[in-house]
């Protein structure tokens, strides 16, 4: 019995060391909880700048990247609608009547308010025709390389008689189209085709005309005249 207690107190000893050394090390590591948790966030900021210092020169350069191809999508996108517009104004040219020659489709680059400028490089003088095959004007002078400056007709720079029949009179453009200076007795129908003396296409009478106020002259509304704000017109080279 006695020996069998003396057996027993060497084992309750290095529990009970294993116990003062568990509580030691739970001390110790408490007491070292501030400085682990300061050497925690240095790691964790060195490691976010070192990820930073990383990722950042990859980011910039992939997102510059991408904002060099939104821009050449934005050009593309707007050279199609350009193009589009084109094809869409020379199948209603197309679809017309058109006086002869050979005729460029040429996009609006700038608007006044008596012309446009356009992106083509026709001579002074050249017919300018809507979509529609309709006179418009003609081309003044040449504003660049590749752009030329057209006066609609009826202004001070594009002076246009109209011919119906036998019949010939001046165009007056003052909002609504109107062909003055027609022999009194003329008696052209609502409805008569008018042309330019090129053959282009210039509009239609819309009533018969009315004598002015001298009695000498008359004048009659024009119909069916150019549409002088489409982004796409015509200009004859030949």
């Amino acid at each position: 019995m006695h020996g069998g207690l003396e057996l027993a107190r060497p084992r309750r000893r290095k529990k009970a060391i294993r116990v003062a050394a568990g509580a030691l090390a739970v001390a110790a590591l408490w007491l070292a909880m501030p400085r682990l948790r300061a050497g925690f966030s240095a790691v964790r900021e060195r490691a976010a700048a070192a990820l930073g210092d990383w990722v950042s020169p990859h980011y910039t350069d992939r997102l510059a990247a991408l904002t060099r191809q939104n821009a050449d999508l934005h050009k593309q996108l707007a050279r199609a609608q350009q193009a589009q517009a084109e094809n869409d104004a020379m199948r209603q040219l197309l679809g017309s009547s058109l006086p002869e020659g050979r005729w460029q489709p040429a996009r609006v680059v700038a608007r006044r308010s008596d012309g446009a400028v356009l992106a083509c490089t026709a001579e002074a003088g050249a017919a300018v025709l809507d979509a529609l095959g309709r006179y418009a004007g003609q081309v003044v002078e040449a504003t660049g390389p590749e752009t030329c400056r057209f006066a609609f007709a009826g202004s001070e720079e594009a002076p246009c008689a109209g011919l119906s029949g036998t019949f010939a009179g001046l165009l007056e453009r003052q909002g609504d189209w109107v062909l003055t200076g027609l022999p009194a007795d003329c008696a052209l129908p609502a409805g008569s085709v008018v042309i330019t003396p090129g053959g282009c296409w210039l509009g239609r009478t819309a009533e018969a005309p009315r004598p002015d106020a001298d009695g000498l002259t008359a004048r009659s509304l024009l119909t069916d005249t150019a549409d002088l704000s489409g982004s796409v017109f015509f200009v004859k080279v030949s």
